[in-house]
């Protein structure tokens, strides 16, 4: 049975929702991430302010030096998360393998579907028309055997665009990209490769396997394989995406130890429920801390047992900014990150079994309030102000 593997990516989807919201925005060059007086940086960018340079995670006093007449919003998160809701929805309807990336990008396995759904460039084409009749949105589709193959065609089908990859021609496809299109070559990696006259993926595959091996460890053999379009079953592309975070930077750098546990937690929070919505666990609990000096320190904490509950990843991430924190230093970020995941139920113990079984209905609760009315409707009291505490 030919494999059908299906990469969703929206389009600018966080400025596209905002443009559904609010029409008057089309056609504008849109920025949402926040003030551009403050110190954030850009969670999304209009196709328009794309052509001045303006892209995802840049500064937004920079984004507004290059695009100053732009619309800058602060971004409504719950309202992205309701419009992920239903693509999730959408996707299900098409197969029950649907691998939800982020909130604006999944992985879908027809195989076996085609009865249903006819030939994966028809069921592609299907998908995109019924994600634009049932939200209004607009996607990016790639297609093929497997999931590497079909990200990569999915980002140089943007935007709005499907770019169907068939058997037998994976590697001509990917010979002529530059290393970076590859998922999982960053800024760390591209020097590396290219210091050994690595430019293109076909560079990589003109390379034995032995080679790349010996140059690279692990790397280098899953580097070889994928640069002919093959998942790998120890290092596949599901490996690289399972991480959930979330982040904040202040608006003015914080040094009040009660102001920095109360963001902990309310990314904590946050994050453990976008762990449910996916249906993960944790195994390790990551901090990243931004000092005012731009110095930045990261910090990881495996748990006794992979969790979803917003207290045990708070209490892993206040563990180890109590570790790492040097005293009366001024943040300017914090960062709380979900990693090594797995698609498991939770093992408790019995003693434990009745306890972590009520959590789990008072968060799904919680939950399911939060999707309806929006994320600060319920939150910990250690996330809140001390004066809101007692309200």
């Amino acid at each position: 049975m030919t494999r059908q593997i299906l990469h969703v990516d929206m389009d600018a989807f966080y400025v596209s929702v905002e443009e559904l919201e609010d029409p008057s925005l089309i056609g504008k060059a849109v920025i949402v991430g926040g003030d551009p007086r403050g110190r954030g940086v850009v969670a999304s960018a209009s196709y328009h302010a794309r052509k001045f340079g303006v892209h995802s995670a840049m500064p937004l006093q920079q984004a507004k030096r290059l695009c100053p007449g732009a619309v800058f919003l602060r971004g409504r998160y719950e309202k992205y998360s309701e419009y992920s809701q239903k693509l999730h929805d959408i996707f299900l309807s098409f197969t029950p393998v649907v691998e939800m990336v982020s909130v604006d990008e999944a992985y879908l396995d027809l195989t076996g579907c085609e009865r249903l759904h006819g030939p994966m460039l028809r069921a592609a084409d299907t998908l995109i028309r019924a994600v634009k009749q049932a939200t209004g949105l607009r996607c990016s589709v790639g297609a093929s055997g497997s999931h590497v193959v079909s990200k990569i065609a999915s980002d140089q089908a943007k935007p709005h665009g499907l770019l169907c990859i068939f058997s037998g021609c994976e590697a001509a496809f990917l010979a002529p990209l530059p290393i970076r299109r590859m998922p999982g070559v960053g800024k760390v990696s591209e020097p590396k490769l290219q210091a050994v006259g690595i430019k293109t993926i076909g560079d990589v595959q003109r390379q034995s396997a032995e080679k790349l091996q010996q140059q690279f460890g692990k790397f280098g053999e899953w580097l070889h394989r994928k640069a002919f379009g093959q998942d790998i079953e120890a290092y596949a592309w599901h490996e690289e995406a399972r991480s959930l975070s979330h982040e904040t930077t202040f608006a003015i750098d914080v040094a009040d130890l009660e102001t920095i546990q109360q963001t902990l937690s309310g990314l904590s929070q946050r994050l453990g429920h976008r762990l449910r919505s996916h249906g993960y666990m944790a195994r390790t609990i990551g901090l990243k801390l931004r000092y005012a000096s731009f110095e930045t320190v990261s910090r990881e904490h495996t748990l006794p047992q992979a969790s979803d509950f917003d207290h045990e990843i708070y209490e892993a991430a206040l563990e180890l900014f109590r570790a790492t924190y040097e005293r009366n230093q001024k943040v300017r970020l914090l960062g709380v990150r979900a990693s090594n995941l797995v698609a498991e139920a939770r093992q408790a113990g019995l003693l434990d079994a009745e306890r972590d079984l009520k959590m789990g209905r008072a968060l799904k609760t919680a939950d399911q309030l939060r999707d309806r009315f929006g994320f600060e409707v319920v939150r910990l009291a250690r996330s809140l102000e001390k004066g809101k505490q007692r309200e």
